[in-house]
């Protein structure tokens, strides 16, 4: 990977939530109302990027495992009617 992707995409900055932090404060921009946001999380993330979308706005946000029963993905609905806008 590291020949591959670009240092943004695999560093999370000192304690791997930068990214989220990013998204989180930015998603509802681009969501529609009543939209939905899916992030993939490392295992280990979950409480931590729930965290983060909730203090954001979003609701119904929820950590989803996957078939080994890790924590892998978070889902939140863009609940505030933060209008759609384009950058």
């Amino acid at each position: 990977m590291r020949d591959f992707d670009p240092l943004l995409a695999l560093d999370g900055g000192p304690d791997g939530l930068a990214p989220y932090r990013i998204i989180a404060a930015d998603a509802a921009r681009y969501l529609a109302p009543s939209g939905r946001v899916l992030v993939e999380i490392g295992y280990d993330q979950g409480a931590a990027v729930t965290a983060l979308f909730v203090a954001a706005g979003f609701g119904e946000v929820a950590v989803h495992r996957d078939l080994a029963g890790l924590d892998r993905v978070i889902s939140a609905h863009h609940i505030n009617g933060i209008t759609r806008t384009a950058r």
